[in-house]
């Protein structure tokens, strides 16, 4: 590890690239010629092959590149231009940067030994610091890990604060110095990469981290302890929203969404039994419209795009979409794409969507970004 010193004032150096493999659409001499907004996710076709791909709102796909494995999160970097980074599922062994305007791959970030990543990421310092959700199996435990995004250089790891951390998102107004984490509870090992190992004994928190010193400033749990806190999403004003995956009995009926801005406990989000119930005790992508007072939350074993008020926790609406999976923003409209290959746009949660292309032979995975090209 290099010093904490070289965390606070500033990384730098060059680090690895490597080409994983790539599937042009569109010429690079084209790409270059003007800024764009295209949006970014991980997919797979129909033989069972991974990719990260871009396209934009004609419908129009812009790269796929081949990957090793299939992926989660995915990462705007907001000082590259083109440029994503593209997080393994877990249990990973890469991180990958992409330079979607030339279709490759620019660096591999591998995971140390003995840990996992856990798809999910975070970018401060002008992108230069990469903070990761990861498994030390060896010792089960979570673990936050501060890296050099260029060099690959481990600057720091803390404990997560719980056991299976997913994701995480750095807080508005702290000065890059506090995160938020959704410690899932769920212990998980290399050689049996998706068998929950711990059900009964989760206990699934939200804490929040000082990066400076790796300490937990605060967290929270629920009394349900089979209510594994999974996918955030934060306001500008720093509200936090999670959902939820259910991990007991499958005729149970939970809520599947919460909040916490500050209180000393938190708080549900607020829906009717018949709601929750159609929402099969699984949420996958949750993205906040801080402008519009909207939350979008996924649920792709239901068929179905929710929506929240931010204000005050309540349902507004839900409307019915195959496999719904990834959720972001673009120019204040929420973007979702689908399992079926399908994408979707939709400012007004009282009106029906408007699907803004179908890629039938790709299978969009439960995250997705907008990038400026």
């Amino acid at each position: 590890m290099i010093s904490r010193r070289a965390f606070l004032f500033g990384l730098g150096g060059i680090g690895a690239v490597g080409v994983i493999g790539v599937v042009g659409t569109t010429p690079a001499s084209l790409l270059l010629s003007g800024k764009k907004q295209w949006l970014v996710s991980g997919c797979s076709d129909n033989k069972g092959n991974f990719f990260a791909s871009a396209f934009d709102l004609q419908g129009q796909l812009i790269n796929k590149v081949v990957l090793p494995a299939r992926a989660h999160q995915v990462i705007a970097l907001k000082s590259k231009p083109g440029h994503a980074l593209v997080f393994a599922r877990r249990p990973g062994q890469y991180v990958l940067e992409i330079d979607f305007i030339r279709g490759e791959v620019v660096n591999h970030i591998a995971v140390s030994d003995n840990q996992r990543f856990y798809g999910h990421g975070a970018l401060i310092k002008n992108d230069s610091l990469l903070l990761s959700t990861e498994n030390d199996y060896k010792n089960g435990k979570g673990l936050i890990v501060l890296r050099d995004r260029v060099t690959q250089q481990v600057v720091e790891q803390y404990d997560s604060g719980g056991i299976g951390p997913h994701q995480l998102a750095v807080m508005p107004s702290s000065n890059e110095k506090q995160i938020v984490i959704a410690n899932g509870g769920i212990q998980t090992h290399p050689e049996q990469s998706r068998k929950k190992l711990n059900l009964d004994s989760m206990q699934p928190n939200l804490a929040y981290m000082d990066l400076t010193t790796g300490q937990i400033d605060d967290k929270f749990e629920l009394e349900n302890k089979r209510l594994s806190i999974r996918h955030l999403d934060v306001s500008s004003q720093g509200k936090v929203v999670a959902g939820l995956q259910y991990q007991g009995v499958s005729t149970d009926e939970v809520p599947l969404a919460i909040s916490h801005h500050g209180e000393n406990e938190l708080s549900l989000l607020k829906a009717d039994t018949d709601t929750w119930r159609k929402m099969k005790q699984y949420t996958a992508s949750v993205c906040i419209n801080s402008k519009s007072n909207t939350v979008v939350i996924t649920c792709p074993k239901a068929d179905l795009l929710t929506f929240w008020q931010l204000d005050s926790n309540t349902f507004i609406s839900s409307h019915k979409l195959k496999d719904g999976a990834g959720a972001t923003l673009l120019d204040d409209s929420f973007i979702a794409s689908t399992g079926r290959g399908r994408i979707i746009s939709q400012h007004d949660p009282l009106k029906p969507y408007q699907v803004r292309g179908n890629f039938n032979d790709l299978r969009w995975d439960n995250h997705m970004t907008a990038i400026l090209a």
